[in-house]
């Protein structure tokens, strides 16, 4: 995890040598905008799984503020994709085509916070209707995804090779967040499917999602910063990468006995730690990355 938050730093040094204020302005504009999409990506996966955890009576306090906050977080994103946000530095997004993608991503997003917000305001939802909602998500995020590469496609014209190395490190970065919210949904939905022998289709994606998390870490921690000179990190980068790393040993092994759990362990006494530890692994790789554009 060091060499990755070097490879972040290196790729930050490079750019600021490179550009002058006001392409730097352009720039960091156009990082927080993939920022911000990128973790559009997760939160679709995260209202469902916060939902699942709580039809299960898993946590259920923390997972329904978990779910008011996604759907807050949707709506302030939606706003400033398409109005900006001078305060964050995020110009609107004026490109037709994107406007138009995003327009068709909102429709479906209407459907899911009808939903979430009937199941909020007390409605019953049996756990066959919380298994389709993932259909929903897995919708979403696909949109969103759609947004990221009209995104990319029109501004890569213009950017250096720099430029374009250090968008799909954040890319990246924020995908981590998704892998890590749909693992914690599949997770739940195994458990509500009855296990893992009920649950062919959960346990498949848990074990995809886990696999490319652990992908994404080697090649970032390892593959790509082993062909560069990377400076030392600040103090701050090197402790934040310690401490996600750390989160993310434990939290894989809780993941891992969901798949299969062993004898000693069931789903009711892993789950409510994964609960928990999703959210806040969540949080420290947003704080992470955010260190990380604001150098």
């Amino acid at each position: 995890m060091r060499a990755f938050y070097s490879f972040l730093l290196f790729l930050f040094l490079s750019l600021s040598l490179a550009t002058d204020g006001a392409k730097a302005d352009t720039i960091t504009g156009y990082d927080r905008q993939i920022q911000l999409i990128g973790r559009q990506s997760s939160l679709g996966h995260r209202l469902v799984r916060s939902l699942c955890f709580a039809q299960s009576g898993i946590d259920t306090a923390r997972n329904l503020r978990v779910m008011e906050e996604s759907r807050a977080e949707i709506q302030t994103a939606l706003h400033t994709l398409l109005e900006g946000d001078p305060t964050r530095g995020i110009a609107a997004i004026e490109n037709s085509n994107i406007r138009t993608q995003i327009g068709s991503l909102e429709r479906v997003w209407s459907a899911l916070d009808t939903k979430t917000t009937a199941f909020l305001d007390g409605a019953e939802m049996s756990d066959e209707e919380v298994l389709k909602l993932t259909f929903k998500a897995d919708s979403l995020e696909k949109l969103w995804r759609n947004v990221s590469q009209s995104l990319e496609t029109m501004t890569s014209v213009d950017s250096t090779p720099e430029n374009l190395a250090r968008a799909r490190v954040i890319v990246t970065a924020t995908d981590q967040n998704r892998l890590l919210q749909q693992a914690g949904k599949d997770a739940c939905l195994i458990h509500l499917s009855g296990g893992p022998a009920q649950a062919e289709g959960p346990v498949q994606d848990l074990t995809a999602a886990l696999a490319t998390f652990n992908r994404n870490i080697f090649d970032l921690t390892f593959v790509r910063p082993a062909a560069l000179d990377a400076p030392p990190q600040p103090e701050v980068m090197e402790q934040a990468a310690f401490d996600t790393w750390q989160i993310w040993v434990g939290l894989e092994s809780l993941f891992q006995g969901v798949a299969q759990p062993g004898e000693a362990e069931s789903l009711d006494m892993l789950l409510p730690e994964i609960s928990f530890s999703v959210e806040y692994l969540d949080q420290e790789l947003q704080d992470t990355l955010e260190v990380f554009l604001s150098l």
